[in-house]
């Protein structure tokens, strides 16, 4: 089944017809099968034409070794794969003809064909130009079998030629602060000669840019594709002139941003994985899957996940130890635990610490894994050692935008408020879309000032509503300003969730608040709200 081929044209999305590929996939065919650069025997020519008509003909899901030995090679209804070897040789012999065909020729110029490993659909790539200034989207007419590692394909941004340096300068910026985040991997244009028919066709998604500049303005456009859907996933647009009327940045700090809106906790990225189906089982052949799972966990804070998404990722770290991410989200998972005390299963801190030191051993620039080392080490005690890891982050990339708002935050809660607040404000400036966490820690600055105005400020803006430090924050808040009905609602909701957190609460708070001075006054606060905790 092909999907839609889109193109920009009158400043809108329009649908080329299927009619009209299915023509040019049958006339770049016609051409493969004379031409003399194309080596496939009689058996792998008969195969090669099968496959396609049943795809054009919408019966690709149909395609399986049984069928094309039955009607390729006049194989009986006992066929047996495992005896007879017959469609994969074949498939194999005729991936490599295709191979060949396409280096001596370069033909390119309309379709590509392909035939992914673990799939006996081909893959159609049309390479079909127009006057879009943003390419075509490649088309797919399967998904192969085997789930790679999600791959995001940077296409070269469209711009005049005035000001096509810059425009290389801000794909680079890009595809560096993409790959920071550690959980896809980022490959340019550029770099798809040096990829397999099967690399290829296993790219996920495709990001595409445009840098125009108007009224002497510089503005920066651009969306995300995913290739198994066909869709538009995100899309954004910045410009670099202030305005009062809306948020603007600097030509670099353009790429950082959008590198955080799809690879960052709750991106783009994260949000179509963590509700793929590929990726739902979690299966020790998928070695992706654990962390799609991870994402889930993650986004709906649904406690009864959280056990099967720990021996998911524990699994993996097991059969793939040289994934950095692998053990960075099996440290992050035990820090949650542990510190919130969600199941019974035993995930000690000093694991969380283990498991992390892992990551930063494979990956010693790995931001994401130094931050989820350095919150373990906190609700450990391990105060002096936090800061270290913090510090050590903030000369790895000290431009980059990638978890800076955390770093922020764990420097404030380990003591150098100043610096920590300090970094957290410049991140909010430098990008709108900061993770939860900055506003625990403005909070936490505000209580210990005695602003309880501004404390209840920075609550309103924490929009984390799972497990309990929303309830916590506002319940305290509120009974420090004595408006005691409302603080004995969050209270409520707070033991709702937490039942046990009069005798615990202390224990629990103390993990991340670690002055004396701020925790007595969190504890003021909560009785005031109607809260003793014991």
């Amino acid at each position: 089944m092909f999907l839609a081929q889109n193109n920009r044209a009158d400043q809108g999305i329009v649908e080329r017809e299927g009619s009209m590929l299915q023509q040019q996939v049958r006339q770049h065919l016609e051409a493969l099968l004379k031409s003399a650069h194309f080596d496939a025997s009689v058996r792998s020519r008969q195969f090669l034409r099968f496959v396609i008509d049943e795809t054009l003909a919408g019966r690709s899901k149909a395609l399986n070794q049984t069928t094309i030995a039955m009607q390729v090679f006049g194989r009986g209804t006992d066929f047996d794969a495992v005896l007879d070897p017959i469609v994969r040789v074949q498939a194999g012999r005729l991936r490599r003809s295709l191979e060949r065909y396409y280096l001596l020729t370069g033909d390119l110029r309309d379709v590509c064909i392909q035939l992914p490993k673990g799939c006996y659909a081909p893959v159609f790539t049309t390479m079909t130009r127009t006057a879009d200034p943003l390419p075509d989207l490649v088309e797919t007419a399967c998904r192969p079998d085997v789930t790679e590692w999600p791959t995001v394909l940077i296409h070269p941004f469209v711009t005049d030629p005035a000001d096509e340096a810059i425009a290389a300068h801000l794909k680079d910026e890009f595809a560096m602060e993409l790959c920071r985040y550690d959980d896809v991997h980022v490959v340019r244009q550029s770099s798809m000669h040096h990829m397999d028919a099967r690399q290829q066709a296993s790219i996920r998604f495709e990001f595409r840019g445009t840098l125009r500049c108007m009224n002497d303005e510089r503005i920066m456009s651009a969306r995300l594709i995913d290739r198994h859907s066909g869709q538009q996933v995100w899309s954004d647009e910045h410009r670099c002139t202030p305005h009062p009327s809306r948020w603007s940045c600097g030509l670099g700090d353009m790429a950082r941003v959008m590198a955080a809106r799809l690879g960052c906790e709750n991106g783009a990225i994260a949000r179509v994985l963590a509700t793929d189906p590929v990726h739902r089982s979690g299966e020790a052949a998928d070695s992706f899957g654990p962390i799609a799972r991870a994402y889930r966990f993650l986004f709906s804070r649904q406690v009864d996940e959280l056990v099967p998404t720990i021996q998911a990722v524990r699994s993996l770290t097991a059969r793939a130890p040289q994934l950095a991410a692998g053990w960075t989200y099996l440290a992050r998972l035990f820090v949650l635990n542990h510190t919130f005390q969600l199941s019974p299963l035993y995930t000690p801190v000093e694991k969380a610490i283990d498991h992390a030191s892992r990551a930063v051993m494979l990956d010693p620039g790995g931001t994401r894994a130094r931050s989820v080392l350095a919150t373990a080490l906190l609700a450990k005690g391990e105060i002096e050692a936090a800061r270290e890891e913090l510090h050590q982050v903030l000369q790895l990339n000290p431009d980059s935008l990638v978890c800076r708002e955390v770093i922020g935050w764990l420097l404030a809660l380990s003591g150098e408020w100043d610096h920590g607040v300090a970094l957290m404000r410049e991140t909010m400036q430098r990008n709108p879309y900061c993770s939860p966490q900055v506003y625990h820690g403005l909070w936490a600055d505000q209580l210990r000032r005695g602003d309880f105005e501004g404390a209840h400020r920075a609550a309103l803006e924490y929009r984390d509503p799972g497990f309990f430090w929303r309830d916590l924050m506002m319940a305290c808040c509120l009974g420090h300003l004595g408006r005691t009905e409302e603080a004995q609602g969050h209270v409520a909701e707070l033991l709702l969730s937490k039942p046990q957190f009069p005798a615990h609460g202390r224990t629990m708070i103390q993990y991340y608040i670690k002055a004396p001075a701020l925790r007595e006054c969190i504890d003021f606060g909560l009785r005031k709200a109607g809260l003793v905790l014991t």
